[in-house]
């Protein structure tokens, strides 16, 4: 798997160079708004998690209308959740000192979108295309706790490397072009492979992120 991770970066960082005089070349990031689908999904108290991504990206024109854009990204996925402990509860009447503990589940990935970009408007183009991604690392981290007890706000309770995992799926979006060079891109991917892979049972969990990122061409 590490051999391929580095087939694929260097196939695409070579085609983000190719041309470089034609100004196609350019720096990106922003904001991820993830959470996951599945089954798994519809049995615990997942909710969105904001994060981040940032790269690089090269823009080939391919016809009048018609664009590809590769990219090369870090980019942090995954949700939050909740344990809420009075769940557990042993019917003593006796509380639990903690009620509840929320927590985010950080992936971090290597993406590597793929975009064909067609021309709507002069400024304007739809996107649509695959992504891949391999996994670099996962925490998960507690966010807040209702009052101390055995978790305290930033305990680490998982931490593994990803083993670059590979994640899938398919991209959609717009972006909008100024005439600074700069552009404006929203999309939304929609991950296609089961994330579960260490656990026991036929529930499936994908990831659903919400992407907003601010590009600029350099040269």
């Amino acid at each position: 798997m590490k051999k391929l991770v580095g087939v694929v970066v260097i196939a695409l960082a070579s085609t983000l160079f190719v041309n470089a005089q034609e100004r196609n070349f350019g720096v990106v990031g922003g904001l991820n708004y993830g959470n996951i689908r599945g089954d798994r999904a519809e049995s615990i108290n997942s909710s969105w998690r904001l994060a981040y991504h940032f790269g690089v990206f090269s823009n080939i024109s391919l016809g009048d209308k018609i664009a590809l854009e590769p990219r090369i990204l870090f980019s942090s996925k995954g949700y939050n959740d909740e344990i809420d402990f009075t769940e557990f509860d042993n019917g003593s009447g006796a509380l639990p000192s903690q009620r509840f503990v929320k927590f985010a589940h950080r992936n971090n990935y290597l993406s590597v979108p793929l975009l064909f970009k067609y021309k709507l408007a002069n400024n304007l183009s739809l996107d649509l295309g695959p992504e891949i991604a391999f996994l670099l690392n996962s925490k998960d981290v507690v966010t807040k706790v209702d009052r101390e007890g055995f978790y305290k706000k930033g305990d680490v309770i998982y931490e593994d490397s990803g083993d670059f995992f590979l994640d899938y799926g398919a991209m959609a979006g717009v972006t909008y072009y100024f005439k600074t060079n700069a552009s404006i891109q929203l999309n939304y991917f929609h991950g296609l492979s089961d994330l579960r892979r260490n656990h026991i049972g036929d529930s499936t969990e994908s990831n659903s992120v919400i992407q907003l990122s601010l590009g600029y061409l350099i040269f």
